[in-house]
């Protein structure tokens, strides 16, 4: 109960971040954005699995991606807390907004049946990478992910390997979305596909360990 309560009182920062600085309505413009594109050709399943994606992202630069929310973390660990309810609450502020983002925009576009649960995972693996990676590194790091999540995160990796000449950006590119929390694995998620589904839950919980130890070693 004692960690429940920490995830909590970890978690209650999102409520002025929501309302008090531009988080709120940078979710709101992405949601805006992803709902008009649905109209110039945009598929719905795209729509809500980059919601849950890009709304994480935002999330993750609205949540952690200053330098004193970095400074922060080292004055809530004075408090009787732990690195893993800390991280554990910092993920739930980002995840939660961009899962609600992803179950609007899937009723906005009529997504087809189980859209909602690939927004949601997509979310939540997504959520837990771009913490670990924005936290150490701040909002430039929050925009690259950001990015390449936008222009390449549902592409398979097949396709930039079928290429007459990939070369090397294109092959690590690939190498990233095979191994990463990329979108394309999520649109299984879906149709009911279990293993995209804990692929999605290994990244979230890779994530939140990874943070963990991020912020063990800010002690």
């Amino acid at each position: 109960m004692q960690f429940l309560r920490c995830v909590h009182a970890e978690f209650l920062l999102l409520s002025p971040r929501l309302l008090r600085t531009r988080l709120g309505l940078a979710l709101l413009a992405l949601g805006v954005t992803l709902v008009w594109l649905r109209r110039y050709g945009l598929d719905p399943l795209t729509v809500v699995l980059q919601a849950g994606a890009l709304g994480a992202v935002v999330g993750s630069a609205g949540v952690v991606g200053h330098k004193s929310d970095r400074v922060a973390l080292t004055t809530a660990l004075t408090h009787p807390t732990t690195p893993l309810a800390v991280a554990a609450g910092r993920w739930l502020a980002i995840v939660l907004p961009a899962a609600a983002l992803a179950v609007a925009c899937a009723i906005w576009v009529a997504g087809p049946a189980g859209s909602a649960a690939a927004g949601i995972m997509a979310a939540a693996a997504v959520g837990g990478f771009s913490l670990a990676v924005v936290l150490p590194l701040g909002n430039g790091a929050a925009l690259s992910l950001f990015l390449f999540m936008a222009v390449a995160g549902t592409v398979a990796p097949e396709r930039l390997i079928d290429l007459a000449r990939p070369g090397a950006l294109r092959l690590a590119a690939a190498s990233a979305l095979e191994l990463g929390p990329a979108l394309w694995h999520y649109r299984d998620i879906a149709t009911g596909d279990v293993g995209a589904a804990l692929h999605a839950i290994a990244w979230a919980g890779l994530g939140i360990l990874a943070t963990r130890w991020l912020i063990s070693r800010s002690r």
